[in-house]
């Protein structure tokens, strides 16, 4: 377990992204918070129309504050998202390409230990990143008042949290990790046009059932939770990363 938990911060600390980023996000907000208190932008705008809240959660989010906290919480989730997608695409073709995968595979850790460490560091510590961001930002707009908006607008969106990992970004990133791996170039120019492929074959001859399934839900957000999209995605994701297991094993 400490051998698990030091890989993990092995990877947090060689990816500088996955806590610049967020230092960039929190200070953008901390200079938008002081351009409402001290600057020229103001609440006097209507965002409701771009906004799908939830019943439970629409009263406390009534106020400009609220919608606006809510349209900044979706945007760090989405930024946090594509860091990460990026992390997985680059995070085993660094290694390959600084020859430093050399000196990993010197050490008593399995590549298995390898690739799980970086799928936790994807799915696991950036949307707990994520929650931590939002929090910050909400008491940076609310102050005392947070608690209730937080309670809210967590007991709502954890949930949409869990599904968009297990059901699209768990084979997103399962996918990343593997091209990542085999890539001789641009791992992701890899990760793009193979499902740009399959969704234009598909569309030309087969009506766009397995691109609907397999490429688009995963890349734009899963339109619909049914056990059958999840069951398919889990076992992309596990032949994907037993492949990457597999590659990564081989020696030069």
């Amino acid at each position: 377990m400490n051998t698990f938990i030091a890989l993990i911060k092995r990877e947090v600390a060689e990816h500088n992204s996955l806590w610049r980023v967020p230092l960039v996000l929190l200070g953008i907000a901390f200079l938008v918070k002081l351009s409402f208190v001290f600057g020229n932008l103001s609440f006097d705008f209507d965002l409701a129309s771009r906004l799908n809240l939830d019943a439970s959660v629409e009263s406390l989010l009534s106020t400009a504050v609220g919608k606006v906290l809510k349209e900044t919480s979706d945007f760090i989730a989405f930024v946090m998202y594509v860091v990460a997608i990026f992390y997985a695409l680059a995070s085993l073709y660094d290694e390959r390409q600084d020859q430093s995968v050399l000196f990993w595979r010197s050490l008593p850790i399995s590549d298995t230990e390898t690739i799980l460490a970086k799928l936790v560091v994807a799915l696991a510590v950036v949307p707990i990143v994520v929650v931590v961001l939002q929090s910050i930002v909400a008491v940076v707009f609310l102050g005392t008042q947070s608690s209730s908006y937080l309670g809210a607008y967590f007991s709502y969106s954890l949930g949409e949290l869990g599904k968009t990992l297990l059901w699209s970004m768990l084979p997103i990133i399962s996918w990343c990790l593997f091209c990542s791996q085999i890539a001789k170039k641009s791992p992701l120019m890899m990760a793009l046009v193979i499902p740009l492929v399959v969704t234009v074959v598909d569309w030309l001859f087969l009506d766009g059932v397995i691109a609907d399934t397999f490429v688009i839900n995963r890349f734009t957000g899963v339109d619909h939770y049914t056990p059958t999209v999840l069951i398919i995605g889990l076992i992309f994701s596990a032949a994907c990363l037993t492949a990457t297991i597999a590659k990564r094993g081989e020696r030069f």
